[in-house]
């Protein structure tokens, strides 16, 4: 049966409470990180810390993309709620504007599809944690027109100034303007290892109901 989690947004994160367990949803991230499993998962600790330190001192789980694997999960940024569903039960947005097939990228734990940017086709990982600002490399960023400056962090990083471009992306036929920021080199070399140019979050949520169907392979947008 689908479950219905009322989110508390922080700096527009996705913050759940899970069986009393207080959960940031980050998407990018392939693993589910908490107490028990910090040490055995490269960076793991690291990352649980910095999303105390920058987010929400309470945080007690980062949970990351192996979680959903196996369900359907409808983000809704304007009501503020997750609905996680399995594979078999029904699950849709409101009013479907935009489907787009999920990429496997030689298998790797990333939600990845692909999108017309200023009338190219491009492959972009959907990631939750991208909650401040979306990314692309350089060479793509600096296409768009310059869309002011925005401080972001990274676990590995810190906290840095991000320097964004606005650039169209095709949604259901409708030529929507998003803002990219410039990927710092140690992110953009993880993204291209995907087989992806950029992340995309907060460009799609905030605008839009977004509903991961992995065992479907599709991500659904919805008004």
């Amino acid at each position: 049966m689908a479950k219905e989690y009322k989110v508390e947004l922080i700096q527009d994160h996705f913050i759940i409470n899970d069986n009393g367990t207080r959960a940031l949803i980050d998407t990018g991230c392939p693993f589910t990180i908490n107490e028990s499993n910090k040490k055995q998962i490269p960076g793991g600790a690291q990352h649980l810390e910095s999303v105390r330190q920058m987010v929400d001192v309470n945080i007690e789980e980062f949970r990351g993309l192996e979680y959903f694997k196996q369900h359907k999960v409808l983000f809704d940024y304007k009501n503020a709620k997750v609905i996680v569903a399995n594979a078999n039960e029904e699950l849709s947005v409101d009013n479907p504007v935009a489907k787009f097939p999920l990429i496997n990228s030689a298998g790797l734990p990333r939600i990845i599809i692909s999108m017309n940017i200023e009338g190219v086709n491009r492959n972009l990982i959907f990631d939750t944690g991208a909650s401040i600002a979306n990314y692309m490399t350089e060479f793509i960023a600096k296409t768009g027109k310059p869309a002011g400056t925005v401080i972001d962090f990274h676990p590995q990083l810190g906290k840095y100034e991000v320097k964004l471009y606005a650039l169209s992306i095709d949604i259901g036929g409708e030529k929507v303007s998003i803002p990219f920021g410039i990927q710092p080199d140690e992110v953009d070399r993880d993204v291209q290892s995907s087989n992806a140019v950029g992340v995309i979050g907060v460009g799609l949520y905030k605008n839009y109901q977004v509903l991961v169907d992995i065992p479907g392979n599709k991500l659904v947008l919805g008004k």
